[in-house]
């Protein structure tokens, strides 16, 4: 019997549409911030809020001795969790020039030290042998074939939740993102922008790890963006054509993860990664042209 394609599974995999959902959302939600991480100078932020995010997810597990990893009772704490570090790291990153420890000395510290605190609670956890407990690499390299209805419904949340900031308060954030000091003097209020854009940093970081994991989401909020401001003149349009990128890349990484049997989230960053490339060579054309 021949193994039925990719789009017929699809048809008939309840699972997989879940997981072409997930990918969509998360890719929407992680590539709308990607141009303002790039801009602002933030992956290093965006990539250790997402090591954080293991320490919110050993923390819950310690915490609640009869959850499982899917359960949302953990996925309220690793937010509660990771927001708290994250308006620390945001008052960190506003005060940096008062503070005798670097920007990013406390922030590399901060979520070194949570990684750390992730693996020991997680441990501790796992000696009870009470509930069922994933592996590391589960954490670190995600389970988007194992998505379910709960995870969809707060990927979508924080999908329309970004979308909604990002066009209520474009000009503001295109302000604050470009030079945050002119748009202090001239009366914004960057500390409320600023706070902002960090928790939806965080909220974005911590779900969408659920989808491609720890370690690859870093990936998610900063190859999309880069590869927008490749081809791109305006914010606007690079969010639009960094969400295009994102969508597409999770849909492709699907695609090829089924094909060639491969984990999804390696295959998403890898074809991210050609994107750039594309983009790279098309930016250049462009300039040739125009000079």
């Amino acid at each position: 019997m021949n193994e039925p394609t990719f789009f017929e599974a699809v048809s008939q995999t309840p699972l997989l549409q879940r997981a072409l959902g997930a990918g969509a959302l998360a890719g929407v939600s992680c590539a709308v911030l990607s141009p303002l991480v790039v801009l602002r100078r933030m992956a290093f932020v965006g990539d250790g809020m997402a090591h954080a995010a293991f320490g919110g997810i050993g923390l819950a597990l310690f915490l609640l001795p009869n959850a499982q990893y899917d359960d949302l009772s953990v996925q309220f704490v690793t937010i509660a969790f990771c927001v708290a570090l994250g308006v620390a790291v945001g008052v960190v990153s506003r005060k940096a020039t008062d503070s005798k420890i670097a920007e990013d000395s406390a922030i590399g510290i901060a979520f070194s030290v949570s990684m750390a605190l992730g693996a020991l609670l997680i441990a501790l956890r796992q000696r009870r042998g009470a509930h069922y407990v994933p592996p590391m690499d589960y954490y670190l390299f995600g389970s988007l074939l194992n998505i379910g209805t709960p995870e969809l419904v707060m990927l979508a949340g924080i999908a329309v939740s970004v979308l909604v900031v990002m066009i209520l308060f474009h000009k503001e954030l295109m302000f604050y993102t470009f030079d945050a000091r002119l748009a202090e003097v001239s009366g914004l209020n960057v500390g409320l922008f600023h706070y902002l854009f960090m928790s939806l940093l965080v909220l974005t970081v911590v779900i969408s790890s659920r989808v491609v994991g720890i370690i690859l989401v870093s990936a998610s909020l900063v190859l999309p963006g880069v590869i927008a401001l490749q081809v791109c003149r305006r914010l606007s349009s690079a969010m639009a054509v960094s969400a295009l990128a994102g969508v597409c890349s999770f849909e492709l990484g699907m695609y090829a993860s089924y094909v060639m049997q491969v984990h999804p989230g390696s295959a998403i960053v890898l074809i991210q990664f050609a994107l750039l490339l594309i983009a790279s060579v098309a930016g250049m054309i462009g300039k040739r042209r125009a000079a």
